[in-house]
């Protein structure tokens, strides 16, 4: 970790900030330290290979079944643990998994409609073995990689072999989606590939990333397991249990981000266009993909999409308390209660 990130930190038990203890570092970064909380029960938190080691969010069973699944799946080949294969993901994903080839390039994709400015502050959430930090660092983003799994290979120490490979760095947080350790407002944008639909708690998550993010920030994610009614009864009985992969509704995802306070706006996928540009001309690919995204009903009914969640500066519905806020209003009723005596 850089000391520039400091000023967005908070304890994501008590919500009070953090100080650094510097205990060993290199011409990049501290590699190893300690942060600890102001609050009246200290918390403290290692860092270690450069790495955040929060996981206040970890006692939760979904977090468990996830960290079970990947570590004992990611074994057996030499192919998942060959540096130079995994230092050029996105690219040479289809090497390995080639159902997934299209993450790559609808991730880009996603990147270009963020319309950030070198220098906003992106959180990327689950980004397992890092390429999509890795190429919002090479945006000139201030990024911050998020996910439960500290692995090389395939969680967060793998970013040591992108920062070698791409001379880039982006900071790495081992932490739970639910339990963000950063302070309310501090985050220009959030991106989800393939990663939303591990949440352990939908209401949480969202309610944290409105929580972090600037007013008119933006959630975007694409490569999710979203699906129509229609989608679900059609596909009953074929889903198979990895981890915490579960699908989620568009009905109850659209009614989670409208209480959560989040105006969403949904795009037809980089690989699906690609597809309908291959089938079709180019002509009625573009009439096609305009009639999808005008009427969104449409949309749902493919198999994915790229989505936007805009955060509105005046929220409705149902207003959802997550820790950290409820850590601050207890906080402040403190200091004010000390300040009355």
């Amino acid at each position: 970790m850089r000391t520039s990130i400091l000023p967005l930190l908070q304890c994501p038990i008590c919500a009070t900030k953090l100080e650094l203890l510097n205990l060993e570092s290199n011409k990049s970064e501290v590699r190893r330290g300690v942060l600890s909380c102001h609050g009246s029960t200290k918390h403290t938190f290692e860092i270690e290979d450069g790495i955040m080691r929060f996981c206040s969010g970890f006692d939760h069973e979904a977090v468990k079944k996830e960290l079970e699944y990947e570590n004992t799946t990611y074994k057996g080949s030499d192919r998942l643990t060959d540096e130079k294969l995994i230092a050029q993901f996105p690219d040479t994903l289809a090497e390995l998994w080639p159902h997934i080839c299209n993450f790559g390039p609808d991730f880009r994709v996603l990147i270009e409609k963020l319309n950030l400015h070198p220098g906003a502050w992106v959180l990327d959430i689950g980004t397992g073995p890092c390429w999509s930090s890795r190429l919002l660092a090479q945006k000139g983003f201030n990024v911050i990689a998020l996910d439960v799994n500290e692995a090389n290979y395939y969680g967060l120490k793998t970013s040591d072999i992108l920062f070698e490979a791409h001379n880039v760095f982006f900071e790495r947080i081992l932490e739970s989606m639910t339990n963000l350790p950063l302070k309310n407002g501090v985050i220009d944008a959030i991106t989800f590939n393939a990663s939303f639909h591990h949440t352990p708690d939908m209401t949480k998550t969202l309610a944290e990333c409105n929580r972090v993010l600037k007013p008119g920030g933006v959630i975007a994610m694409v490569n999710e397991e979203f699906a129509s009614v229609r989608q679900k009864l059609i596909n009953q009985g074929s889903e198979t249990d990895t981890g915490s992969h579960h699908t989620v509704l568009y009905s109850e995802f659209e009614r989670e981000i409208r209480e959560a306070g989040f105006k969403p706006k949904f795009y037809v996928a980089h690989h699906v266009q690609d597809k309908l540009q291959t089938r079709y001309s180019s002509a009625i690919a573009d009439v096609v993909v305009s009639t999808l995204e005008t009427f969104p009903f449409l949309l749902k009914q493919l198999n994915s999409a790229l989505i936007l969640l805009t955060k509105e500066t005046a929220t409705g519905g149902r207003h959802t308390v997550t820790q950290s806020q409820t850590a601050q209003t207890t906080t402040r009723d403190s200091i004010a209660a000390s300040a009355s005596k």
